[in-house]
């Protein structure tokens, strides 16, 4: 077989791989931070690196006392707080499918507040999904009847990972790697979960609930990200790999024959 033939085949082969490996193959990272300086310092988280409060600063602060990855965290003091309380950070996409994840450590005490890990959409109006994690340490989901569907454990970090589809607006929670509830529907709301369409991804929140006088817990956050899932590559790529493989085996067995 003349040898440019063989270069036509192997040229043919070289596109196709390059097609697939120019196809999406990864998670795409639209944030990730593990409170680490650069950027945060210690103080309050408010106005560090795209970081707000809610309602106003005063009771979440980065701290390096205390820390999963790396010295430093973000601490959310209830007793500090009024009311609902917590650091947010805004993400805009329009993503079909996106992403939260993050570590949580909720400490025991004596007298326990609630808590809350969300994904909101614009402005923190419209509820996509979340957990509210009560002060007996039940977990409930942020969906209409916010049903319980499971515990977590204090004194120990957990990964909580929200996967919220956009499309069909609704979400998979996973606790420590392992789905405790899908298929959940988007909340839609700020009370009451009347399931209004939340049109795309905007803000995710980890609060505290500190309607009790003498809440004396703490809440810490470290390693939170916000990402769209990993793609596969085009099927126009692997169809245009395999012609170029069958060619090429072709080849070989015509080659044998001579």
């Amino acid at each position: 077989m003349p040898k440019t033939n063989l270069v036509t085949i192997s040229q043919v082969i070289a596109l196709a791989a390059a097609c697939v490996i120019a196809s999406p193959v990864s998670a795409g990272v639209l944030y990730s931070t593990s409170f680490e300086n650069p950027p945060f310092t210690v103080g309050a988280i408010a106005g560090q690196d795209g970081w707000s409060e809610f309602p106003g600063s005063g009771a979440a602060f980065v701290e390096n006392s205390f820390a999963l990855t790396g010295t430093q965290a973000v601490d959310v003091i209830p007793a500090l707080a009024t009311g609902q309380n917590g650091p947010f950070k805004t993400v805009n996409t329009p993503a079909p499918i996106v992403i939260q994840s993050a570590e949580i450590f909720l400490a025991s005490s004596s007298v326990q507040s609630a808590w809350q890990y969300a994904a909101v959409g614009a402005g923190l109006i419209g509820y996509a999904g979340g957990i509210d994690i009560d002060a007996n340490n039940t977990i409930h989901a942020i969906t209409a009847g916010f049903p319980v569907i499971g515990t977590i454990t204090r004194n120990a970090w957990n990964k909580v990972d929200l996967i919220l589809d956009y499309a069909t607006q609704t979400y998979t929670i996973d606790l420590n790697g392992v789905a405790i509830d899908s298929n959940i529907p988007f909340c839609g709301s700020n009370a009451g979960c009347t399931g209004a369409i939340v049109a795309s991804y905007s803000n995710g929140f980890f609060d505290t609930f500190a309607g009790v006088a003498g809440v004396n817990d703490i809440g810490y956050i470290d390693d939170y990200s916000v990402s769209t899932p990993s793609a596969v590559p085009e099927p126009a790529s692997l169809a245009l790999l395999g012609t170029g493989l069958v060619a090429l085996a072709a080849i070989r067995r015509r080659r044998k024959v001579a």
